[in-house]
């Protein structure tokens, strides 16, 4: 079955775009618009997939749409360099590349592009010097927010259009607590870019439960809209965020469906001489199918489809109706998980559905996202013993579903924050994430 969620649909059409299939790629890219129509990774994607197709002024309008967002956004000031050298721009792609590898210093290939470009530009390429935006990017990184907070106001000051430092500044800001001063930056930051993630998020994050409580909502569901993951809350709030880690997922269409089959169940459907009720539907006999990917499609519903939004039109498309917007989150929406619970429909025969489950897992010990499935069908059961006994034995087997371990324990704390062997479990799970071997 298709991997739905946001990451993995992102990372697929970003894996057509370096695959050379840069059409297939903004195909997915519109289908992840259709239900997140602000995220922030999909556009860098859709101009990358442009500048494939050699459409450099519309690559060029998505890549600073992405900065707009993210003005530290790495490879959008890469491309935007490349866009410009092919033009014969060669000052103005070196002002892009700079900035690129000012975010990104350890890039090889950073660097050498900028020496290339040097070369192009008549300067001396032997060396290239360390800037002090690079210097105050190292001592945020290193967590000397005294020391970046110093040259970064210096910075600012002399150059106040780059909205990059001021960004890098107001984040300094709120890691060394200076609460009142950081509110005023990330302002003035969005009078000029209102989609900006991080001066969204920390004005949100200031002004939340104050006065400015119900302004404070909007911002942060405007972070969310950009990032719904909520990853960069995360990076940069981590246990005091007011937005939990998520899953976002993509409605189910028919095509993502599985072929049908019943492993969970028996291996003779012969037996099967009973109808299967999940989530209020019945299903006849002959039909076969794998229980967790009905369920899921059942709580998922039909896909709608929306105009590609807001951050701007990538292609000429049908004009198509565009879905009503979801009402502003209380704090009760950003804790709840959007990852997918599995159904508890009825199993055959009078056993339950995780009776159903755990035979299957017995019978085939190393399908181990059938045993997540296991887990969290205890969890929701309210069988939280058992249910951190699957999932310590899937940080124990597994690396593959480790991610969505986390998460699943991570939002078990929250929620259950007392629960015997949950912290341990947590620090293994980190340890672990820590730990984990590069991918081939």
């Amino acid at each position: 079955m298709a991997d739905l969620t946001l990451r993995g649909q992102y990372e697929e059409a970003l894996r057509l775009t370096h695959m050379g299939e840069p059409r297939e790629a903004i195909a997915v890219c519109r289908r992840i618009l259709q239900t997140f129509p602000k995220h922030i990774g999909t556009y860098s994607v859709l101009g990358q997939a442009s500048l494939a197709l050699g459409d450099y002024e519309g690559a060029a309008d998505l890549f600073r749409r992405v900065l707009s967002a993210d003005p530290e956004h790495a490879p959008s000031h890469a491309s935007l360099a490349a866009i410009h050298e092919q033009q014969g721009a060669y000052e103005e792609a070196r002002w892009f590349l700079e900035r690129a590898f000012e975010l990104s210093p350890t890039d090889p290939q950073l660097r050498g592009r900028l020496r290339q470009l040097y070369t192009k530009c008549n300067l001396p390429s032997a060396r290239i010097k360390m800037t002090r935006a690079a210097l105050a990017r190292t001592y945020l990184r290193g967590q000397l927010y005294p020391k970046a907070i110093h040259e970064l106001r210096e910075l600012v000051a002399a150059e106040p259009l780059r909205l990059d430092l001021r960004v890098a500044l107001v984040e300094a800001l709120w890691h060394d607590g200076h609460y009142e001063e950081d509110a005023a930056a990330c302002q003035g930051i969005l009078a000029e870019l209102p989609h900006c993630l991080k001066a969204n998020l920390i004005l949100g994050q200031i002004w939340l439960n104050t006065e400015q409580d119900e302004r404070a909502r909007t911002l942060l569901q405007m972070a969310q809209s950009l990032d719904p993951d909520n990853a960069v809350a995360q990076s940069l709030f981590g246990a005091r965020s007011a937005l939990p880690p998520r899953t976002a997922r993509l409605p189910l269409r028919e095509e993502d469906a599985p072929e049908v089959s019943l492993p969970y169940l028996v291996d003779d459907e012969d037996v099967v001489t009973e109808g299967f009720i999940i989530e209020g539907r019945s299903l006849p006999p002959p039909m076969t199918g794998d229980v967790a990917d009905i369920a899921k499609s059942e709580l998922a519903g039909p896909a709608t489809e929306s105009e590609v939004g807001p951050l701007g039109e990538v292609a000429p498309s049908p004009a198509k109706p565009t879905a009503p917007e979801s009402p502003p989150p209380t704090q009760a929406s950003w804790e709840t998980s959007t990852a997918a619970t599995p159904s508890q429909g009825a199993a055959p025969k009078g056993l339950s559905l995780i009776d159903v489950q755990r035979q299957y897992v017995q019978d085939h010990p190393h399908d181990y996202q059938a045993r997540l499935d296991l887990a969290r069908l205890l969890r929701e059961s309210g069988a939280f013993d058992q249910a951190l006994e699957e999932y310590g034995y899937l940080l124990r087997e597994d690396y593959g579903t480790l991610p969505e371990v986390t998460r699943d324990l991570d939002l078990l704390g929250r929620r259950h924050p007392h629960l015997v062997g949950l912290s341990e479990l947590l620090r293994i799970a980190r340890e672990k994430a820590f730990l984990k071997p590069p991918s081939p």
